[in-house]
């Protein structure tokens, strides 16, 4: 056929090469001389991605242990792991025995066992794992940026590669984690080495790339389960692959039938492996499954905030999406890339198709996913919102221009992802690791795209338009170096400790907030813990009005306490004030000492405002950074807790008594804060009064009305014949409201009989219920004959 013909029905030309041979990395047989430049410059990116994150692997070097709860929940897993011997074989399959079930799958199973084998080829303590694993991370998000530059090469081209995989390489949310023994630059390369083997699968349709990508997904679901969204991506892969012949002619039957022959197939085995491998690397999911769904289940709650833990109480009342939107932007990856890559996430949803096809979409498949996530992310809504951002994706193929299809592989992992995952009411940035390197991705395609448009209007605006790439390689570039400033100079806790030791005598008391670390080698002082964290109730006044005019210093090892319980003044009335005044100066002490730690690069400093967003005062003698201070706002905990977290101690210098303590508390706070009445006098021995509970009054009058058998007679006929009795008197509330209901409700086909019998039902209880607590009768059984005869009446 002519290859206009071809073209026009989206099959490959004779000339080009079959599909059942793709393109694998976007590098020719061929080594030219662009080969060659290519192959360099990745060789340097690649070079550098490991300097800048194995630069400072030992940033908490001079604590006894690490800072990062994570990496101490991961070593104490590690240490519980023991190979199994000969004799212990018969035990691998008990869950109570075997010594290689982690007993615990917060983390997943499989870079714990990849792990623990990697530390046990290299000699030390187990409490050197953290070395290995941070090494192991290091070596894993190298990697990230490798298969970056080999998906952008294949889809896109080698120039887009290279840009995506330069970026990546200095993005400091990347830098950052891979400093981090935790998991989630491993879920991130699970992702994108999935989503390359599924583009081999989507180009080619070969079983061997299907097999692989079911592997990957397999050990991504056993590293954590929200890669689950990454079947809806497996899945468009095979689809793509169909998608050239679905519409051809008789003539092309028979190709038309082969493909869709091996894209079941190509399913079916990557369906399978995934599975198998998921089982194999994670056997006690099955084995001690009771367990890993408890797990599973615990997680889910806690980041869906239904379990209320301390940590977590950061994220109430920040706004769903966008508080991963700015997040990521301001720190993770700078503005200027944080802008590229949220832009060319909606960039890349929108190429290749129509203005109102394009709006059309993001309202199907973005803002009704959306709009169902905020009314819950429980299991369905959820799977809901999943299928229909998937299905919306899918419709799109039939308007999109063909050059724009390849790029809806990666949207369907992406968009899914990014719905449940920024709806969910925890918001640890980390969590947008698995798809960051495709919204930089997205990002780089959207700069070409640009350039390649200023070359076709205006040949000099595409100079600028290339300038303005470079500028933002460099100033990602010099982003990535400021935050290597963070692992230069000792931790912050390190130094805060070090001054203490030279300052404080020996024995004097330091007072600390409980649920936050501690300071390294303080055990020649008294380091009581103040319990903020508790309910403020009287008694928890007094404890700290007491611990406070008794201490000699009160030290803070982050903003992990202070920056969200003044958030939180309905909640924590008492401590919100006492926070005010402590940093103010009014409950006398004196900020003694600061320990920061910014990201900053000649004289310019990155700063992130640990007071602004709790609106506490600035502490009296703290000075900014020298030079030119750029203020980037609140800090997301995670970012700056772990690795450069600011370290204050305050000074007791007026030593006020315990009562002048709770009095100023107290006149801060507002007026009856615990709700109790005036607490500056002594408050009584006996019970308090509870609003919630009935007065004196209204407790005899409801003891006087008799107890359920006084009501309800045992040998009444409700008791004796209790269906029929329910019906007689469902169908007596039902006709009371039937005339209202077929004249509200004549425009349905029943006019409304069907739901007059929920409604009698509904409006009987609610006038019974308003006679009794407006307290005009008692809730009987003659009430509720007379709000039936109320409702009549009315009918």
């Amino acid at each position: 056929r002519p290859r206009s013909a071809w073209n026009r029905r989206g099959l490959i030309p004779p000339s080009q090469p079959p599909a059942d041979e793709p393109n694998t990395g976007g590098v020719s047989r061929r080594f030219g001389r662009n080969s060659i430049l290519a192959a360099t410059a990745l060789a340097v990116i690649l070079v550098v991605a490991l300097g800048l994150r194995l630069y400072g692997i030992n940033w908490h070097e001079g604590y006894g242990h690490t800072p990062h709860p994570d990496e101490r929940n991961i070593i104490s897993l590690i240490e519980g792991l023991d190979y199994p011997t000969l004799g212990d074989l018969g035990d691998l399959l008990d869950a109570e025995r075997s010594p290689w079930n982690p007993g615990q799958f917060a983390y997943g199973s499989f870079p714990l066992y990849l792990l623990k084998i990697a530390h046990s080829l290299v000699p030390g303590d187990v409490y050197d794992v953290w070395t290995v694993g941070r090494g192991l991370s290091a070596l894993a998000d190298v990697c990230v940026v490798f298969l970056t530059y080999l998906l952008g090469a294949s889809l896109y081209g080698r120039r887009q590669g290279l840009l995506a995989a330069a970026l990546v390489s200095l993005a400091v949310i990347h830098i950052q984690l891979s400093h981090f023994l935790t998991f989630d630059i491993v879920l991130g390369l699970t992702a994108i080495a999935a989503l390359y083997f599924m583009h081999r699968v989507a180009v080619g349709g070969r079983m061997r790339d299907s097999l692989i990508a079911g592997v990957i997904v397999g050990l991504g679901l056993a590293t954590k389960v929200s890669m689950a969204p990454m079947f809806l991506a497996l899945a468009m892969a095979h689809l793509l692959y169909v998608l050239p012949v679905l519409s051809a002619t008789k003539g092309d039957t028979n190709e038309a039938s082969r493909r869709i022959a091996m894209a079941f197939m190509g399913l079916l085995v990557a369906g399978c492996a995934s599975l198998a491998t998921f089982i194999i690397v994670q056997p006690y999911a099955i084995i001690d499954a009771s367990r890993f769904v408890a797990d599973v289940t615990e997680q889910s709650k806690m980041v869906r905030r239904i379990v209320d833990l301390p940590y977590t109480r950061q994220y109430i009342d920040t706004a769903a999406y966008l508080y991963h939107v700015r997040q990521l932007a301001a720190f993770g990856l700078g503005w200027p890339l944080g802008v590229v890559a949220w832009a060319g996430l909606l960039y890349a949803s929108l190429r290749g198709m129509r203005f109102y096809f394009g709006l059309a979409y993001l309202i199907v498949g973005w803002l009704i996913p959306m709009g169902l996530l905020l009314i819950s992310t429980g299991l369905v809504f959820i799977a809901a919102a999943s299928m229909i951002a998937f299905a919306a994706l899918v419709a799109t193929l039939g308007v999109r221009s063909r050059e724009s299809r390849g790029t809806v592989l990666l949207l369907s992992w992406v968009v899914p992802y990014l719905l449940v995952t920024g709806a969910f009411q925890v918001k640890f940035t980390r969590y947008l690791i698995p798809v960051t390197p495709l919204l930089v991705l997205f990002g780089g395609q959207l700069l070409f795209h640009m350039w390649q448009w200023a070359a076709s209007y205006r040949r000099w605006l595409r100079h600028v338009v290339a300038a303005a790439i470079v500028a933002l390689v460099a100033v990602t570039g010099l982003y990535a170096l400021a935050y290597m400033g963070v692992y230069q100079d000792l931790h912050t806790a390190v130094r805060s400790s070090e001054w203490i030791k030279r300052n404080v005598p020996e024995g004097t008391v330091i007072l600390m907030e409980h649920w936050e670390e501690g300071l390294p080698d303080l055990g020649r002082y008294e380091v009581p813990r103040l319990p903020v964290y508790e309910n403020d109730t009287p008694r928890k006044l007094d404890g700290m009005a007491a611990e406070l005019a008794r201490a000699d210093y009160v030290l803070f090892y982050s903003n992990r306490l202070y920056g969200t319980i003044t958030r939180l003044p309905e909640r924590y009335p008492v401590t919100s004030a006492y926070y005010r005044l402590l940093f103010g100066g009014g409950l006398g002490y004196r900020l003694a000492n600061v320990e920061t730690t910014y990201p900053n690069l000649a004289g310019v400093t990155l700063v992130d405002d640990t007071y602004g967003r709790p609106g506490l005062p600035t502490p009296e003698g703290q000075e900014e950074p020298p030079g030119l201070n750029i203020n980037l706002g609140y800090a997301d905990e995670s970012f700056s807790a772990y690795d450069h977290p600011k370290g204050l101690v305050f000074e007791n210098v007026e030593r006020l008594d315990a009562d002048s303590i709770r009095e100023r508390i107290l006149d801060a706070a507002g007026d009856d804060p615990f709700g109790l009445g005036n607490l500056r006098v002594p408050t009584p021995t006996g019970p308090k009064p509870v609003g919630l509970l009935l007065s004196e009054d209204d407790l005899r009058a409801q003891r006087a009305g008799g107890t359920w058998t006084d009501i309800v007679k045992p040998d009444g006929i409700g008791s004796r014949m209790p269906v029929v009795a329910w019906l007689v008197v469902m169908q007596l509330m039902a006709l009371a409201i039937l005339p209202i209901a077929l004249a509200v409700f004549r425009s349905l086909p029943d006019r409304g009989f069907l739901l007059a019998k929920a409604l009698g039902i509904l409006v009987v209880s609610l006038v019974a219920w308003l006679l009794a607590s407006l307290q005009w009768m008692a809730f009987s059984f003659g009430a509720v004959l007379v709000s039936i005869g109320v409702v009549s009446l009315a009918s």
